[in-house]
């Protein structure tokens, strides 16, 4: 494996004129930085942050614990870099997603099929930092999901979805059904005895899900 760094990004390498230490010089700095954040994203989610080894992490990237602390800072930090990536590729909360529609609960599972990772990096986040601190991201996180819940309101007023329901509850358990077979998969193949990943379960899900949808959003017509 090609060495990440010259031979000057030792730990005691040399120091300019100025008696300043030199900075390492890189080779190929993004292709470095891309492999610790997939090495990370598989540590994180198998140990949690509090379990996840930096070193791990390091030797799955194949570059050394120096070069992590340089990019990243801290193991905090890198975490919070990771779920930063993920959410913005898998989050749940995306505006180009249609949230109020027919479809809009087994869209919002397709969004999350094949993401145990990020399912299992927020349910890290909330058990080891949700209580103790901000999350990643609150304020995004926060003004995403009141954007969701004023085009639920919306839809209500035009007459799609049922007006009796308090729009934050409804949010919040339409993430619920989407989330909970992959955040539970032991629950789901106790109740369906099928894993989240078959694609028996996962056509079945769907189906189920449209029709309770349908369900849902003609309960003020009856």
């Amino acid at each position: 494996m090609m060495p990440e760094t010259t031979a000057t990004e030792s730990p005691d390498a040399g120091a300019d004129a100025a008696g300043e230490p030199e900075r390492p010089k890189l080779r190929d700095p993004e292709g470095t930085r891309r492999r610790i954040l997939a090495a990370a994203l598989q540590e994180f989610s198998a140990k949690g942050i509090d379990g996840a080894r930096v070193d791990a992490i390091a030797e799955r990237a194949g570059t050394n614990k120096r070069m992590l602390y340089y990019y990243f800072g801290s193991k905090d930090d890198l975490f919070r870099a990771v779920l930063r990536q993920r959410l913005a590729e898998k989050a749940p909360t995306a505006r180009q997603r249609d949230r109020t529609g027919p479809a809009r609960i087994a869209e919002l599972q397709d969004r999350l099929e094949g993401s145990g990772d990020f399912v299992r990096l927020l349910m890290w986040e909330a058990l080891e930092r949700g209580r103790r601190r901000e999350v990643e991201q609150e304020l995004l996180r926060q003004e995403a999901l009141a954007e969701w819940c004023d085009d639920v309101r919306a839809a209500q007023r035009r007459g799609d979805l049922p007006r009796d329901l308090d729009a934050e509850q409804l949010v919040l358990s339409e993430l619920a059904l989407a989330i909970f077979p992959f955040a539970f998969p032991q629950i789901t193949r106790l109740v369906t005895g099928k894993r989240p990943t078959d694609a028996a379960f996962k056509a079945e899900r769907r189906a189920f899900l449209e029709r309770l949808t349908a369900r849902l959003d003609t309960a003020d017509e009856t």
